[in-house]
């Protein structure tokens, strides 16, 4: 394994991360994020797009993207292409290199042959410069916008990230307002506001009773789809694990410890009391809840 790929299996594995939660949350095929930490780059797409797919996976592990797209090799080299059997005696192939042999007997002979000086060393190739990063500040009305770049979330605005430069597409959403989108062209720093256009109200559902809270133990609340594993931590067994979706809730007696895979839509209520949020989106964390 190639030290790229090495990088980003270790920190995905440090967050509890399947890489299928992974490929879910990037909107990418399993396959590209295995490719990347492999290093199998010539099954990956053309390299500007397998780049913009690392940067947005080292992202989401928290690594810093530029000395990751700088161990990604600039080309894949193709496989050349099988030499054709000789289709005459094989016998025929000595005569170019006895001639060569003779012309160089001959200019040795009259004192043409190459220079016994020494070859001037040719400089060695320089390095490509690192990709340009500049920074981007967006603030939207409402606050607490859902921010996208590639497709790739940013976090809540209002936020201030740095990010490659070139044509990038931006992407901001929020419950219950239009969706807005546009080309960035990126090139120094740039600071953004963003008013979000509400929706028109839809029309009311029948009323359907909420769920039951309990008056005691602990309640998580889904709003959006995490990866979470609950255990009984007197003894260690596990009383659940795996990925529900936004809109889900589960219900456990107290004590209880929880790990989720993307703390900020998970919500925490103990013995009847809101307690939010159990962190950022994206974020890995354990709670012990007593």
């Amino acid at each position: 394994m190639c030290e790229l790929g090495k990088r980003l299996r270790e920190a995905r594995e440090a967050k509890g991360l399947e890489i299928a939660q992974a490929a879910e949350f990037l909107k990418v095929r399993r396959a590209v994020l295995e490719a990347l930490e492999e290093c199998r780059f010539d099954e990956l797409p053309e390299p500007a797009l397998a780049r913009g797919y690392l940067r947005r996976y080292a992202q989401l592990l928290g690594l810093d993207p530029t000395p990751l797209l700088a161990l990604y090799p600039m080309a894949v080299a193709p496989e050349p292409p099988p030499i054709p059997a000789p289709s005459r005696p094989a016998w025929l192939w000595l005569l170019p290199l006895l001639a060569l042999l003779a012309l160089l007997s001959w200019l040795a002979f009259r004192g043409l042959g190459p220079s016994s000086a020494p070859a001037q060393a040719q400089p060695a190739p320089a390095s490509p410069p690192p990709p340009q990063q500049v920074s981007l500040r967006i603030a939207t009305q409402p606050p607490g916008a859902r921010v996208y770049l590639d497709g790739f979330l940013l976090g809540q605005s209002p936020l201030e990230v740095r990010v490659e430069a070139g044509e990038r597409t931006l992407r901001i959403e929020a419950s219950g307002y239009r969706k807005h989108e546009q080309v960035l062209n990126l090139q120094t720093d740039r600071n953004l506001s963003v008013a979000l256009t509400p929706l028109p109200p839809a029309p009311t559902p029948p009323t359907q009773p909420a769920p039951a809270t309990p008056a005691s133990g602990l309640v998580l609340r889904f709003e959006g789809t995490s990866w979470v594993r609950v255990t009984d931590p007197r003894s260690g067994r596990a009383l659940y694990e795996g990925t529900v979706s936004s809109g889900a809730q589960l219900s456990y007696p107290l004590p209880v410890s929880v790990r989720v895979g993307n703390a900020g839509v998970v919500r925490a209520i103990v013995n009847g009391q809101d307690r939010g949020l159990l962190g950022r989106v994206g974020q890995a964390l354990t709670l012990r809840f007593e």
